[in-house]
């Protein structure tokens, strides 16, 4: 693919395999946000929901920036608060000079409780997150966002200043990431409820803290609108 190609369709075809994976169904009362307009009029993007068996949510959003320049989205799968399955997010900013994606599985739980449980269930994954460690294409870093330290797993990968070349290289390896989601998933039981309400509560928190430290908020505030933000806000995140 071109560099063009890549900036547009980077994540549609994790979005497409997801979806057909979990036999998603598109949600209803979303249909405004389909296609994403300015306050120009403009049409630069679009915000998806659908929902799963087992599965709270999923959304798929994608805003043109600057169209065919630069291109965010943003991906993401919410399990059902019973099941200790943590989220799924496949996220970037992508660029023809130098784009920004990261991936990751939230746990959405003390991870010092449960340190017992977070070392063995995210064992399989480590192989996938020391292979883009290792690469040649992208450098992984963290993220100075200090809500982002204090939620993301031990096998966030964020490649900051990647080459466009390299972003397909790291969807795949979002999707390998997909695969490992999927068989925990697929092996989860029903949790307590007392569990179940307090990754609720953190995944509330989690949702709150991102939009509240946002440092690119005020941005899309200013080409979407406050009214029309928070509704993408409340359809990808909540």
């Amino acid at each position: 693919m071109n560099p063009e190609q890549i900036i547009l369709t980077t994540g549609m075809q994790t979005e497409a395999r997801i979806v057909s994976t979990l036999g998603a169904a598109e949600a209803k009362g979303f249909d405004d946000l389909r296609t994403l307009q300015n306050l120009k009029g403009e049409s630069t993007g679009y915000t998806k929901v659908w929902y799963a068996d087992r599965v709270k949510k999923i959304s798929s959003m994608s805003i043109d920036i600057m169209p065919s320049k630069a291109r965010y989205f943003n991906l993401q799968i919410i399990p059902d608060d019973n099941l200790r399955v943590p989220r799924y997010v496949f996220e970037g900013l992508v660029m023809g000079h130098s784009s920004q994606v990261s991936v990751d599985l939230y746990p959405d739980m003390d991870m010092v409780e449960n340190l017992d449980w977070l070392t063995s269930a995210y064992a399989g994954v480590n192989a996938y997150y020391d292979e883009l460690r290792k690469s040649d294409t992208c450098q992984l870093g963290m993220s100075r966002l200090p809500h982002m330290r204090a939620f993301c797993s031990p096998v966030f990968a964020l490649a900051s200043a990647v080459s466009i070349d390299a972003v397909p290289a790291f969807e795949e390896a979002a999707g390998r990431y997909f695969e490992f989601w999927l068989e925990m998933f697929q092996q989860a039981s029903a949790c307590d409820p007392a569990e179940a309400a307090a990754r609720a509560q953190r995944r509330k928190l989690i949702s709150d803290a991102t939009i509240a430290l946002d440092p690119d908020r005020k941005m899309v505030v200013g080409v979407y609108g406050e009214e029309l933000t928070q509704r993408i806000e409340t359809a990808a995140m909540y």
